[in-house]
């Protein structure tokens, strides 16, 4: 990990849970892998210092433990959680805005406790009395003045059980706390050894259990479909459901049943913990956690909400919203495209999370500013199933002159026409009408043994949310991909991820460079990265720029590390006058350097905030008693008012900055 980034982590862990809880993570995180009594050579603290410390890490998931064979527990640093305190914030912002101010409060708590129990945040939250008791492991409390006081036991279970539909929060498991590379190494001693698998050679053994090492590492962090299909066995029959009273089970089968449910519950995750409870209420013994990998998943999604406004309109951007809504709980992880084998040059697309156009249009059918975003456009020259080619449209330039011309010599004779011939044409008509009225009736047929789907009534904005639909996915950075309808499934429509977010990265490190160094640097920078490796001249040609200006541009963007320069001799002499000079811009390059750079940014930042609430200690300490809270007018002094609104005016400035540079983090490095 860079500089940057750890002392950004042990800033984010010193401003949250005070100076002994950082002293102790700094340690680990720079030392590696350390035991207690190492902890306590390394800190010089006393060893009940140590452990509280350790204990508090624990508990907010910073650090990650390990057992070895000998009994000896380590301990690790998770920078991943870390820098996650950051989007705290964002966190309660998202779970507001889907499931309401009470979700947003229990996340917050969350945030705060790290995980808890289910039955811990009903004993909190649940009470009606003023005074909330605290939680049981003593981290703090669940109180919130904005929390209303008529929640109930069955609101808190109600409002954790939408959480968990949602994503928002997870159980909590064993793995969650080791490393990736801990739990490799217990994975490979759950899988049985190479010999176990019956292949025809060894290394079609050892891939086998590869796959079922993976196998089992994805068991341990998502539920998987085996496990949710025992479980929905279990409990689908009468006699098996275990927490009805009523219920005439023997012990034997109570024995036999209960702790394949509570395997399911601790290891499959969300799924598991959905089923199980009849009485409407989740398992008390449950302990729940931020689900930081969903969190991300919509913050991915309202930043390319963002990009689609930018590159087309709002009105387009509100439905691409929707799509993403749609598709928001078949993706759980920013990091893989979600049942997408790759074959040739791309992913089997058809593999991927779908949206149907009926959904769609379902979901926007109160909205009135749809249509406003298109202008009065001749439907019959729009070809809605594919892109009008020069080609194809200079065709039927011809043949639209092709048949003015045919249409004058006809008009010519039409006086000519003798009426047997327009009593045929109106039989002709007449039949062909009458046949498409059977064909659609046929359609309509719910008797009819055929699978032709039959289509549903037309809806005034469906043409009009189709139009949005092609328009999203006919764009360069093809914000979707399309499935025409066929006889047996309806329209659909997916998002390939991967491609879209290297436009997103593209589209935002151009941007800084044009806030940085302009709008001709940002022209070189596109031209380096379409064309490759370029030298002065030939760019000079493509950027329409003369010698002297485009080098001030290059060596600035040399000198921040945005482009490189790469040095080719012709001969052995390395002459400088016989050598090329080509300049490049690599993506990876740029990204890691724009990651340093905020970095930087975001551990200075939060320094200003610890200069600047040093100065104001005494006024700030006084402000937060909970007898002034509320009473400052009185309290306080003028001055001590003045200088306490000044500084929480700069401290919401300053962390204001910090989200917009988080927001630059989780492009460059976790979409």
């Amino acid at each position: 990990m860079s500089r940057y980034a750890s002392e950004l982590c042990v800033l984010l862990v010193d401003n949250l849970y005070g100076e002994l809880t950082s002293r102790i993570f700094q340690v680990i995180l720079r030392e590696g892998r350390l035991s207690i009594p190492a902890l306590i050579h390394h800190t010089g603290l006393t060893p009940r210092l140590v452990k509280h410390g350790i204990a508090v890490l624990l508990q907010q998931q910073l650090v990650f433990w390990h057992t070895s064979a000998e009994d000896a527990t380590v301990y690790e640093a998770n920078t991943t959680a870390a820098y996650n305190l950051v989007r705290a914030g964002k966190y309660v912002q998202i779970a507001e805005e889907q499931l309401g101010h009470f979700a947003g409060a229990v996340i917050s708590n969350l945030l705060l406790l790290g995980h808890a129990r289910v039955g811990d945040l009903v004993q909190a939250y649940g009470t009606r009395s003023k005074d909330k008791p605290p939680l049981s492991n003593g981290s703090g409390s669940v109180t919130d003045d904005n929390v209303e006081s008529d929640v109930t036991p069955k609101s808190v279970h109600i409002t954790l059980h939408d959480l968990l539909q949602a994503g928002l929060v997870s159980l909590v498991n064993e793995s969650h706390f080791r490393s990736d590379a801990d739990n490799r190494i217990e994975a490979g001693k759950v899988v049985p050894a190479a010999e176990y698998f019956k292949n025809k050679t060894k290394r079609e053994n050892e891939e086998q259990r590869e796959m079922a090492i993976l196998q089992k590492l994805e068991e341990w962090k998502y539920p998987t479909a085996p496990e949710e299909e025992e479980v929905e066995i279990v409990n689908r029959g009468k006699k098996r459901r275990l927490e009805d009273p009523k219920e005439s089970e023997t012990i034997k089968r109570q024995r036999l049943y209960l702790p394949l449910v509570d395997k399911v519950a601790s290891t499959a995750g969300t799924a598991g913990a959905l089923r199980i409870g009849h009485t409407g209420a989740l398992n008390n013994d449950h302990i729940l956690r931020i689900n930081h990998d969903k969190f991300a998943v919509i913050m991915r999604n309202r930043s390319l909400v963002a990009l689609a406004e930018q590159s087309i309109c709002k009105t387009t951007a509100k439905v691409y919203a929707e799509v993403l809504r749609r598709l928001e709980s078949k993706v759980r992880n920013c990091k893989e495209e979600t049942g997408a084998p790759d074959f040739g040059d791309g992913p089997e697309l058809h593999a991927l999370p779908q949206v149907s156009t009926d959904d769609i249009v379902a979901a926007l059918r109160h909205s009135t500013d749809l249509a406003n975003a298109f202008g009065n456009v001749d439907a019959s020259r729009v070809n809605l199933r594919q892109s009008d080619h020069p080609k194809r449209r200079r065709r039927r330039e011809e043949s639209d002159s092709e048949d003015e011309v045919m249409k004058d010599g006809n008009a010519s004779r039409g006086e000519e026409e003798d009426e047997d011939d327009s009593d045929s044409e109106a039989l002709l008509t007449s039949a062909s009408s009458e046949s498409e009225e059977e064909k659609g009736e046929a359609e309509y047929d719910p008797s009819s043994s055929t699978k032709t789907r039959a289509k549903a009534p037309e809806n005034p904005q469906l043409n009009t949310i189709r139009d949005h639909l092609l328009l999203l996915a006919q764009h360069p950075y093809q914000f979707l991909h399309h499935f025409p309808e066929t006889p047996i499934l309806p329209e659909k429509w997916t998002v390939y991820f991967a491609p879209l977010m290297a436009h997103l990265t593209h589209h935002t490190l151009l941007r800084t460079i044009t806030s940085r160094y302009g709008l001709r640097a940002a022209r070189l920078t596109r031209l380096l990265s379409e064309k490759g490796k370029v030298d002065e001249k030939n760019l000079c040609s493509l950027s329409l720029l003369n010698q002297k200006t485009m080098r001030s541009y290059l060596t600035a963007l040399h000198q921040a590390g945005m482009i490189q320069l790469q040095e080719v001799p012709r001969d052995n002499s390395r002459n400088p006058q016989r050598t090329l000079y080509l300049w490049f811009f690599d993506i990876e390059r740029c990204k890691a350097k724009m990651l340093q750079e905020t970095y930087k940014s975001m551990a200075r930042c939060l320094q200003r905030v610890q200069v600047e609430g040093d100065k104001v200690k005494s006024t700030v300490e006084k402000a937060s008693r909970s007898d002034v809270i509320g009473r400052e007018e009185e309290f306080l002094g003028v001055q001590e008012r003045e200088a306490l609104r000044k500084w929480r005016e700069m401290e919401d400035k300053i962390w204001g900055e910090v989200a917009r540079l988080d927001d630059m983090v989780a492009i460059m490095r976790d979409f």
